[in-house]
């Protein structure tokens, strides 16, 4: 199944995903759904387990018990080889950029392409300008990361994540360490990008402006467990508490942060 395609079926799909750090549960059988085409957020405290959710969703490690299906194949449970070939239908946008200092914009961007793509050096050139300039990077070519903005270089690694036409793009918090200004530029090429490329976004952020402003649907989740998934309205009128102070960011409520760890 083609994103560019889909009608709104379901394009990843978790059911019951658990795992395990050193005797402690840090994903409680979480289950969810993404639809294709949608933006779909996973937010949460620090320490709730969204990141590592996340980790599980791109094959970067795998549960210790359940299913976790990209477009109809499980990739909790696939060979080595087979999970490298699904990763290459989705890209992944890191929290710092993950760019190679040593090179520059333009070669950071091609790397997926020289990686995984027979494609002619000019058939490459031509695609990175058309990555750029999708992000508003066109004519920073020959800057190395060091010589741009922090905001500048999170553009580079999503012009690199979609480098290879994906029908799914994962971001880990894309807004943080942004000013508001610059979160907005993010927020509105993540919107631009999922509605020009028909792209699913599946986005972990504790970011609650951003959320709210590109979310299409949005999942909880509370240490490792999945307490809530709406759209936007149902999330701001939920009536669970966990979701009312973590959004209206409540000092006082059932988030304890100076609990120990059970």
């Amino acid at each position: 199944m083609s994103v560019k395609e889909c009608n709104g079926e379901v394009i990843i799909s978790l059911r019951n995903v658990t795992k395990s750090f050193q005797g402690r549960r840090v994903i409680n059988d979480a289950s969810l759904d993404v639809k294709c085409g949608e933006t779909f957020i996973i937010m949460g405290c620090s320490g709730s387990g969204k990141s590592t959710l996340l980790r599980h969703m791109t094959g970067a490690i795998r549960p210790e018990k359940g299913s976790i299906f990209i477009k109809g194949k499980d990739i909790a449970n696939i060979p080595l080889k087979d999970l490298d070939e699904v990763k290459k239908t989705f890209g992944m946008s890191f929290q710092y950029s993950a760019l190679l200092d040593s090179l520059t914009v333009e070669e950071n961007v091609a790397l997926p392409l020289r990686e995984h793509t027979k494609l002619a050096d000019e058939i490459i050139d031509i695609i990175i300008k058309m990555k750029l300039s999708l992000v508003g990077l066109r004519g920073f070519e020959e800057y190395y990361p060091s010589q741009i903005s922090g905001g500048m270089r999170k553009r580079v690694g999503l012009a690199r994540a979609i480098a290879l036409d994906p029908d799914i793009v994962f971001y880990d918090e894309p807004t943080s360490g942004l000013d508001p200004v610059v979160g907005g530029i993010t927020d509105k090429l993540i919107k631009d990008l999922s509605s020009k490329l028909m792209i699913t976004s599946v986005v972990v952020s504790h970011d609650m402006h951003s959320v709210f402003k590109i979310a299409d649907r949005i999942a909880m989740i509370h240490k490792g467990a999945i307490v809530e998934i709406g759209t936007p309205d149902e999330i701001k009128n939920s009536q669970n508490l966990l979701v009312q102070q973590f959004i209206n960011g409540n000092p006082e409520g059932p988030i304890d942060l100076f609990k120990e760890p059970e």
